[in-house]
């Protein structure tokens, strides 16, 4: 069943060089003002219990689109199909009275969503103890932050069941504590069977929890395919455009966040028969990383990722602790370190230069806690005549008549 569809939409707006042109063209019936289209000839569908992202640049036309989706706003053309109930988080506290008590907004909220007043007092204690307002949810919500507001509207959308939820990147506002309950309950809505659209700047949240990806650019439909490839393909129009405004050429993967003072990756040093950043094909490597974490991480345990990067960007290779079984505890060093090491017992990398991509996240939900690229730089030695990335166990045979082998191999090389 499809819970979510979008046939040719549009949404046109009449911009003008002064408020009072805008009169002037209602009353004089002549154009002063120009149509700008925000969103243009968007065309997918979801299924029910999948999940979709939304990705682009400021201004691309997401929040348009998500309105469109939602019903908070009417298209210019084509149609939004939406089957079940619908539960939008697409501005900060939309919907909220700012004289009423967080209470009665709650009430509110669920009466929208289609709650009875029987359910949604059911509903009330759980979604106050979601959003840590007990101390304040009898008071008047202007008196809240904007982080206030972000859990109380959070834990009403997402306290209802909905079939459909659709979030913009406002649930980037808030602390850490907060996003990380917020990405945890959007995974667990969408294990639930919940289909998701979320539109987020967070390329690794988008990588977690959406089956496809849609990028808007310009307002229309760039790209609609599985989320990772529509990932890069956004990622090197990134880099290409940031490149071509400074005027060099991108190499590898940009930086993308700095090391923070807790929850990060520490140190990560090269072990094994790498020396002085120089290893054989076919020898033992070994990565020791140390993070550092605060008793919640550690309790909840961390995922950590990595990426054998070649220098001219190509990933070699990728994994982390939670694909490979390994669990969600490293082993302690004592204090607030802890470490693990990754170990490559027969190298298979030919020659080249090679860094690490670390990425430290937390074990239950796509939360990233820290981004380390370029880490470990190494430097890899093959004395053979062999091309590419990797080497590839193979030999050379004679060819086959009838199923069979003419002659013994004429040369092997595993």
């Amino acid at each position: 069943m499809i819970a979510l569809r979008a046939e040719s939409v549009g949404k046109a707006f009449r911009v003008y060089s002064r408020p009072l042109d805008s009169l002037k063209e209602l009353f004089l019936r002549r154009p002063y003002g120009e149509t700008f289209w925000a969103v243009r000839g968007v065309t997918f569908d979801v299924a029910a219990g999948d999940s979709l992202g939304i990705i682009g640049e400021n201004g691309a036309g997401k929040s348009t689109l998500l309105r469109l989706l939602a019903g908070a706003m009417q298209a210019t053309t084509g149609r939004v199909e939406r089957n079940g109930r619908v539960a939008a988080l697409l501005s900060l506290g939309a919907g909220f009275h700012p004289d009423l008590s967080g209470t009665e907004n709650v009430r509110i909220g669920c009466a929208v969503l289609g709650l009875s007043p029987a359910e949604t007092a059911a509903a009330l204690p759980a979604i106050v103890e979601f959003s840590e307002l007990e101390h304040f949810i009898d008071r008047p919500v202007r008196t809240y932050s904007s982080g206030m507001y972000l859990r109380l509207a959070f834990s009403v959308a997402t306290a209802v069941n909905p079939d459909v939820l659709i979030a913009d990147e406002h649930l980037s506002v808030g602390d850490q504590h907060f996003k990380l309950k917020c990405k945890r309950r959007i995974i667990a809505l969408r294990e639930a069977g919940c289909t998701i659209v979320l539109c987020s700047h967070d390329s690794h949240a988008i990588t977690e929890i959406c089956d496809r990806t849609l990028w808007l650019h310009g307002g229309q439909a760039a790209l609609l395919s599985d989320t990772l490839d529509t990932l890069k393909a956004y990622e090197d129009h990134v880099r290409l455009r940031d490149a071509a405004s400074a005027g060099t050429t991108p190499i590898g993967p940009a930086p993308k966040a700095a090391r923070p003072g807790e929850n990060c990756v520490a140190s990560a040093v090269l072990g094994g028969d790498c020396r002085d950043g120089l290893i054989a094909t076919g020898g033992r490597l070994e990565l020791m990383v140390v993070v550092r974490l605060t008793e919640t991480a550690h309790r909840e345990g961390v995922n950590l990722a990595l990426v054998i990067v070649r220098n001219d960007g190509v990933w070699a290779y990728g994994s982390s602790t939670k694909v490979d079984g390994y669990g969600a505890s490293l082993h302690s060093l004592g204090g607030d370190h802890y470490g693990v090491s990754f170990v490559i017992d027969h190298l298979p990398l030919l020659a080249g230069q090679f860094s690490f991509l670390l990425v430290l996240q937390d074990f239950a939900s796509p939360h990233t806690y820290h981004i380390w690229p370029n880490a470990a730089p190494f430097r890899v030695q093959h004395p053979e005549n062999d091309r590419g990335v990797t080497r590839i166990p193979h030999h050379w045979d004679a060819p086959r008549e009838g199923g069979g082998t003419l002659t013994a191999p004429l040369r092997s090389r595993d």
